[in-house]
Formats: structure tokens, sequence, C-alpha cells
């Protein structure tokens, strides 16, 4: 084969084009932060929107919730997105007393006249508490709170005392996730069960229309809140175990029963609800709390507008966020305390 003369042109130079600006991948560094500072600041914040201090802790702890038990969405991402700009506009209450409307000694009908309710849900599980240890069972029928955050840590506020707790929900305001349902319950040996439901309003069954009819009567038609336009109503109950059987039994009993739920199918541990968060409990204690750089921006930026020093963060600061857990959960639990380990 002839060769070809090479040719003396020099080729076309082509124009390299400027390189783009790299597009960030959104919440792939986070921030690791100590529990006790984040809720430090947090109550902070409540307290310099009229929040009186005990209510601004109960708030920061419930607020909390979701960014300690892997479910940052419902965490302080919220708190400027929903809960300040509520205070700010006067749609809830900071200082609001509640009103007693009705008071039968295990059950009472409250209305806590739009006061906050990432406090007010969780007063009235204390209430309620109070009134199952010497009744056995305490029913607070609630009305006139704001937006609460999880159902299921205010459920848990029950669990300190080896107590059941159930948190209904029904109303609320309009276009804003509804979470009609929080249980916790003592497990024995084992992390406390904790189950935390959102709305199941667009599955189409019977069985979850029938489930949905349950909370509405239990949390709204109770409560009298269908009464009232943008208010949510609540059945919050505690039933205290060991004053219808002995601690032993029924120690034994949830033993036996969370121990055997316990297992492994396809190759993957198949955990309660409450379990995984317990892990992610221990972790965030161990090496702080991950939070994205848009929201750690934003609760530094409060922190300086209140002239806080700023979050302090762990180690360097910047890691990757692990992957979830490769646990089965059968439903979707959230957990606020555990039990150490001997």
């Amino acid at each position: 084969m002839p060769l070809r003369p090479r040719s003396l042109r020099r080729a076309p130079v082509e124009p390299i084009p400027e390189p783009a600006d790299p597009s960030p991948i959104p919440e792939q560094v986070w921030q690791r932060v100590p529990i006790d500072a984040l809720i430090d600041l947090v109550t902070e914040v409540f307290t310099a929107h009229d929040l009186p201090w005990s209510r601004a802790r109960m708030a920061a702890e419930a607020l909390c919730h979701g960014d300690l038990t892997g479910t940052p969405e419902s965490g302080v991402a919220e708190l400027t997105r929903v809960h300040l700009p509520m205070l700010a506009d006067g749609l809830v209450r900071p200082r609001a007393e509640p009103l007693m409307i009705a008071d039968r000694g295990a059950a009472a009908l409250i209305d806590y006249r739009r006061a906050p309710g990432l406090w007010a849900v969780g007063d009235a599980m204390d209430r309620a508490v109070s009134r199952a240890g010497r009744y056995g069972v305490g029913l607070m029928s609630v009305r006139g709170v704001g937006p609460f955050g999880r159902a299921g840590h205010h459920a848990a506020r029950a669990l300190p005392h080896t107590m059941i707790g159930l948190v209904m929900a029904a109303g609320g305001e309009r276009g804003t996730a509804a979470n009609p349902l929080g249980m916790a319950a003592p497990a024995g040996a084992y992390p406390e069960f904790v189950l935390d439901l959102d709305t199941l309003a667009d599955v189409d069954s019977a069985a979850v229309a029938g489930f949905a009819l349950l909370v509405e009567i239990f949390a709204g038609v109770l409560s009298g809140v269908g009464d009232h336009d943008h208010d949510t109503g609540l059945m919050v109950m505690a039933i205290a175990p060991t004053t219808l059987r002995s601690a032993d039994g029924f120690y034994k009993a949830a033993s036996a029963l969370f121990g055997s739920l316990l297992g492994w199918e396809g190759g993957t541990p198949v955990r309660y609800p409450g379990w995984r968060e317990a892990q992610y409990l221990e972790q965030c204690q161990a090496l702080g709390v991950p939070l994205n750089e848009p929201v750690h921006r934003e609760l530094e930026e409060l922190a300086r507008a209140l002239r806080l020093p700023p979050l302090r963060v762990f180690g360097s600061g910047v890691v990757r966020r692990k992957a979830p857990l490769p646990w089965r959960i059968r439903g979707r639990g959230a957990f606020t305390r555990i039990r150490r380990r001997s």
C-alpha cells in the first residue's frame, strides 16, 4: 500500500470549551455536631421567640428527634421552614396557657389555645403518665396545638416510666403532612418498640380507610377539632402495665415477644421499629449529629443573630454520611431513649 505524503498544513485548532462550574452534590458532605450543643442552640432560638425556657427545651428535644433517629427531613430542617414562621405570624402563641375543658380523673379534654405543639403534645403525655400512675391509664383528648413534629417522640415520653404511650392526630393545617399515629412500648431485654406512622390517605384500601376513620374518631371527633378550622386534635394516652400485672411478668412477656421478631430473611437482618433508631442514636452520641450543609448554615446564621458561639464540630467537621443500615424494618420506627448495655 503506497504511503501518502504528510500534509504540511497545520490541523485546525478547535477551541477548548471553558470548564463548567462544578455543581455541588447536595447533602454529600455533612457536619457533625454534639447532641447537647444542637439542642442547646435550638432551645436558645425558641427562647428568643418568647417561649419560656422549660417549653423551649421540650420543643427543642422534640424537634431534634428526627436528626437523632435518622429522619433529618423532620428534624431541625423544619425550624426555619415551619416553626419560626408560624411564631412570627402569630399562628402559634408561645405563652398560651392550656384550658381544662373537662376532667374526669383518668381522662380529660384540654384546649392548648394554639400553644407550640412541640411542647404541648409532650406536656399532654406527661399529664397522661401522671394519671396512669394513679388509675392504670391516662387519656388526654387535646386540641388547639401547632405543628408537633413526630408523634413517636411524644409517645416515647412514657417509656422512662415503664409505660406504653400512644398518640393519634387528626386535622392540622392544610398543605402540611399529617402524622396520625405514634406508639411506644417497653420491649423487655431489647431496645424499646417505637412506631411512627405517617398519613396513609393516598393508599386506596378498605383496611387503610378504616384505620384512617379510627384515627379521626379518637383524635378528631373526641377532641371536637372538627368544629374548628385549621386545628389539630389528638388523643394522647399512657398505660401502666404494672398496675394490671407484675413487673416481672410483663418484662418476660415483652422480651419473648420482641425477641421472637428478630431474625434473618434472605441474608438481611429483620428488626422491629425502634431498633435501627436506637443504633443511630448511639452513633450520634459517639460521633455527633450529622447536619447537611444548608441546615448547618441556617443554624450558624441563627447563632450569629443571637450572638451565640457557633456550633462546635466533631473532629475535622467534614464526614461522609454513612449509608443507611441494611436492616429491614417492619413499619417505620422512632426512638428517643436507649438503655445502656452492661
